[in-house]
């Protein structure tokens, strides 16, 4: 498939390609943010094949890099081993040599990790301006005053 002739409809696929929602796609494609017309074009055949065709080329270019990378795995040990067991080499060069041969034989350690993650942290500011409207909406439905504090009973 050849690359699609509306510029912001490419965009909008290699930006789906990468990860994207189809919301961000579409605010990086160029387009006014509406979820709604999102949903919709990434929908679209030629831009279900577009993602497609574009996800399978970055898989392949892994693949191919990957292969190549294994093809030279015993030269790359080989030379780790002669880093590590060079008395000559600097000391950093010796223990990055045997991490390096470590790590390839067992694996390199678990590292944890603690980290604080909000769904609100993704959101645009336009998005989170819709949100709290949304909610101060919901809070004052019927209610009237949010505080109760209103002295307008019929």
């Amino acid at each position: 498939m050849e690359i699609l002739q509306n510029a912001r409809h490419e965009r909008f696929a290699q930006n789906k390609a990468k990860g994207m929602s189809a919301t961000e796609a579409y605010e990086k494609a160029g387009y006014k943010p509406s979820r709604q017309h999102a949903a919709r074009l990434a929908t679209k055949g030629d831009i279900v094949a577009r993602v497609a065709e574009l996800q399978g080329s970055t898989a392949k270019q892994i693949t191919d890099v990957r292969d190549a990378a294994r093809q030279h795995t015993q030269a790359a040990v080989e030379t780790l081993v002669s880093v590590m067991e060079d008395r000559k080499a600097p000391p950093s060069a010796r223990v990055a040599a045997a991490n390096g041969l470590l790590d390839r034989g067992h694996g390199k350690a678990t590292q944890y990790v603690e980290a604080n993650v909000s769904v609100l942290d993704s959101l645009s500011f336009e998005q989170m301006q819709v949100l709290l409207a949304a909610l101060d909406d919901l809070d004052n439905d019927g209610e009237g005053d949010p505080e109760g504090t209103s002295s307008t009973h019929h």
